[in-house]
C-alpha cells in the first residue's frame, strides 16, 4: 500500500526480470505469512524506496524504468500531468520534493540545471530537509562541480551524494544502457549500484564533483561539435559544393560521428526533440562559468547557439544549429 503524497510504505514484492511487479492484493499478506512465490536467481524481491524528481525527457523515460523493475517509486515534477503516466504504471506522486522523499532510500534528481536543483532541494517544500539519515541523493542533472559541493554542504548530516550525470539520449535512457559519470564515495557508489544498473552503466570518475566535471567536459566536445560541423557545411554552400558531397567529405573526419545527427535534422527537421538547443547552450554557458577559456572556442560555440536560441530554435534538437548556419 502506499501513502498519497509520500514515498511509498515498504511492502513485499516479488518480481520477474524484465518484467512488471506482481502486487498482492490488500490483506492478502498477514503476521507470520510467507510469500507463495519461491524466488529463483532471476527473481528479486524488491523493497528499496526511491524518489524520482523531474520527469522530462530523460527522467520520465528513467523513472519509468524503475517502476518496470519493482522498485517502489515516488515522483514529483513541477508539472504534475507528467506523473500521471507513471502513477498509471505503479508509482506514486507526491504533492512537494518534501513528501516524494520522505522515508526514501534514494533520492534522484533529474533537472535542467542548477537553479531548478537548488529549488527542488532547498526551496519551499524542498527535499532535502526531509531526506532521513543513511539515504543518498543521486543527482543525474548536468551541474558543475562548484554546485555539487553547495549542495552537499546543504544536506541533514548523515546522509550520502552522488553527481552522476548520464552520456546518452532518449533511446539509451528508454533501453538503460546510458553512460552515467559518477562522482562521490565508493561506499555510495556501492549502496546505489543495483538502482543505477537498471538505467546504464556506472563509470566512477572520481571523487564528488568528478561525474558533473566529466559531463561538463563531453557536453563540451558534442555542442561545440555541431557548431563546427554547421560552419563547414554553411561554407560548402558558399563553395558551390552539394550537400551529399559536403557530407561525405566531413563523415571522414573526427567530425564523422556528428553526421547522422545531422542528417536526421535535415531529413526531418519537426523530429521530436531528443536534446534540446536552449539546453545545450545553457550547458556551455555551464562550462564557462566552470572555467573554460572566456573568449576561446566554447564562447563562440556558445554564442552561435545563443544566436539560434534567439531566432526561435531553442526546443528543437541541438543539431538544428546546423540550420540556422546555413540560413544565416
Amino acid at each position: 500500500m502506499s501513502v498519497p503524497g509520500h514515498c511509498p510504505i515498504r511492502e513485499p514484492r516479488t518480481h520477474w526480470a524484465g518484467g512488471a511487479p506482481i502486487r498482492r492484493p490488500a490483506g492478502a499478506l498477514r503476521q507470520n505469512s510467507r510469500p507463495q512465490q519461491v524466488l529463483s536467481d532471476d527473481k528479486v524481491a524488491h523493497m528499496t524506496l526511491i524518489a524520482f524528481i523531474g520527469l522530462g525527457r530523460m527522467g520520465g523515460l528513467m523513472a519509468e524504468r524503475l517502476v518496470s523493475h519493482g522498485y517502489q517509486v515516488s515522483v514529483w515534477n513541477r508539472t504534475k500531468s507528467k506523473t500521471e503516466p507513471l502513477v498509471s504504471a505503479g508509482a506514486t506522486a507526491a504533492d512537494t520534493p518534501a513528501d516524494a522523499v520522505a522515508e526514501c532510500d534514494f533520492v534522484i534528481t533529474m533537472l535542467t540545471g542548477p537553479d531548478a536543483v537548488r529549488d527542488v532541494l532547498f526551496g519551499a517544500g524542498g527535499a532535502a530537509s526531509a531526506m532521513r539519515a543513511g539515504a543518498v541523493l543521486i543527482e543525474m542533472s548536468t551541474i558543475t562541480p562548484d554546485t555539487v559541493a553547495e549542495i552537499r554542504a546543504g544536506l541533514p548530516a548523515g546522509t550520502g551524494l552522488l553527481d552522476a550525470p548520464v552520456k546518452g539520449s532518449l533511446p539509451a535512457a528508454s533501453s538503460g544502457t546510458l553512460q552515467i559519470l559518477t562522482g562521490g564515495d565508493e561506499k555510495d557508489v556501492a549502496a546505489a549500484a543495483d538502482v543505477l544498473a537498471v538505467l546504464g552503466t556506472v563509470n566512477h570518475v572520481g571523487p564528488s564533483g568528478a561525474g558533473s566535471a566529466a559531463k561538463l567536459l563531453v557536453n563540451i566536445a558534442l555542442c561545440s561539435s555541431f557548431v563546427v560541423f554547421g560552419e563547414a557545411l554553411a561554407l560548402g554552400d558558399r563553395l558551390g559544393l552539394p550537400t551529399e558531397v559536403s557530407l561525405e567529405a566531413l563523415s571522414t573526419t573526427v567530425l564523422g560521428g556528428v553526421v547522422p545527427g545531422v542528417r536526421g535534422e535535415l531529413d526531418e527537421p519537426d523530429a521530436p526533440t531528443r536534446f534540446s538547443l536552449s539546453l545545450a547552450e545553457k550547458d556551455l554557458g555551464l562550462a564557462l562559468a566552470a572555467g573554460c577559456v572566456p573568449d576561446g572556442a566554447v564562447a563562440g560555440a556558445r554564442a552561435r547557439l545563443a544566436a539560434a536560441l534567439a531566432a526561435g530554435y531553442g526546443e528543437k534538437n541541438l543539431a538544428s544549429v546546423v540550420r540556422h548556419l546555413r540560413d544565416a
